[in-house]
C-alpha cells in the first residue's frame, strides 16, 4: 500500500461539530481548556493551562503535520470557530501504518456524546485516508469515562504500563487500548467502504 501524502491540512466534519486546523491564535482558548482541573487531571503531558505551553504545543503540532506524523485538529460547533478543545491522529508510524487517537473537551462537552459522534469520523480519516492498518489509545486509566468511550467505539484493551508517565503529582499509570483496521471494517456496517 502506498502511503497517502496531505498536500492541505484536511478539514472533517460531523452533525455538530467540525474539527479544523490549529492556529497559534488558538492557545488563549485552548489553554482555558486545558487548563481547568477536571480537563488536566487525566493528561498524560505538561501543563498546558499557559497560553505559552500552549501556544508552543500549537506550533509544535503544525510541525509535525507538515512533516507527515498526523494532524491535531481544533474542536469547533459547526459554523463557528470557538475553540472546544483538540482532537488528533498523531505519531503516525507509516510504514508500520498506525498511529495514536488522543481527544480533550471542554468540561461543558462532557456527557453530551461529543466523542461518539467525532470519532466515527475520526476512524474513518484514519483508516480510509491514511491507510492506517491500527490505532491506538493511551491514557490514564483512572480515567473511566474515556474507557467507555473506546470500548463502545469497538476499542481493545491491551494492558497497563506501570508508573510510565511522570506529572506534576508524581508517576502514573497508562491505559493501552487499540483497534484494528479489519475489526473496524467488520463493525462499522454502513461507514466503511
Amino acid at each position: 500500500m502506498s502511503i497517502p501524502s496531505f498536500t492541505t491540512y484536511p478539514e472533517l466534519e460531523t452533525g455538530r461539530f467540525r474539527l479544523r486546523q490549529p492556529r497559534l491564535e488558538d492557545a488563549a482558548a485552548l489553554a482555558v481548556v486545558y487548563g481547568h482541573p477536571e480537563v488536566s487531571r487525566y493528561l498524560l503531558y505538561d501543563d498546558l493551562g499557559s497560553t505559552k505551553a500552549t501556544s508552543e504545543k500549537l506550533a509544535r503540532d503544525l510541525e509535525s503535520a507538515k512533516r507527515g506524523e498526523g494532524f491535531r485538529w481544533v474542536l469547533c460547533e459547526r459554523g463557528q470557530d470557538v475553540p472546544l478543545g483538540s482532537v488528533g491522529l498523531f505519531h503516525w508510524n507509516a510504514r508500520d501504518r498506525n498511529a495514536e487517537v488522543g481527544y480533550v473537551l471542554s468540561m461543558p462537552l462532557w456527557g453530551q456524546g461529543v466523542m461518539k459522534e467525532l470519532l466515527p469520523t475520526l476512524l474513518r480519516f484514519g483508516f480510509v485516508q491514511m491507510g492506517l492498518h491500527r490505532i491506538e489509545a493511551r491514557l490514564d486509566p483512572r480515567n473511566a469515562a474515556s474507557m467507555r468511550v473506546l470500548t463502545r467505539a469497538g476499542f481493545q484493551p491491551e494492558g497497563v504500563q506501570r508508573e510510565n508517565c511522570a506529572g506534576p503529582g508524581g508517576f502514573t499509570d497508562t491505559a493501552l487500548f487499540s483497534l484494528l483496521e479489519g475489526e473496524w471494517r467488520r463493525d462499522s456496517s454502513s461507514d466503511a467502504p
